[in-house]
């Protein structure tokens, strides 16, 4: 179970888009040169509504079930004609972390842990919806 509910707000927003374990299809087009076809999570992944990534859909956000443990973000590559995309994570256990960052290696640019929650509220901010 993820922590999301324990968290302060808009992390308490998380919606859950692929279940903890659950493989996550890409839906690549036929031809396509992405080096990913899809990953299996260790953690909950989805998303906090408001809040906007580089690549114009939500800010993604990886929720673990240990509040005292890893927080930060990985930055991946999406692709020729889209940005790299920030990717955060709170909750996670160094072994949910390092299986996270297994499944995205072959987009990987950067791992960065963030120290505390605020500073990961602070960062987060800078994606908040603008209208």
């Amino acid at each position: 179970m993820n922590i999301a509910k324990q968290l302060p707000e808009p992390l308490k927003s998380f919606v859950v888009d692929v279940p903890a374990n659950q493989y996550n299809d890409f839906e690549l087009e036929p031809g396509s040169t992405y080096p990913l076809s899809g990953v299996t999570y260790p953690v909950d992944y989805g998303y906090i509504p408001g809040y906007t990534a580089e690549d114009g859909h939500e800010l993604d956000l990886f929720v673990g079930s240990q509040p005292d443990c890893e927080m930060g973000y990985v930055l991946v590559y999406r692709g020729e004609n889209t940005p790299d995309e920030h990717k955060f994570y709170i909750g996670l256990t160094s072994e949910d972390v390092q299986e996270v960052i297994s499944q995205l290696k072959p987009v990987l640019i950067k791992n960065e842990k963030i120290a505390d929650i605020t500073t990961l509220l602070g960062v987060i901010e800078h994606y908040k919806d603008k209208s």
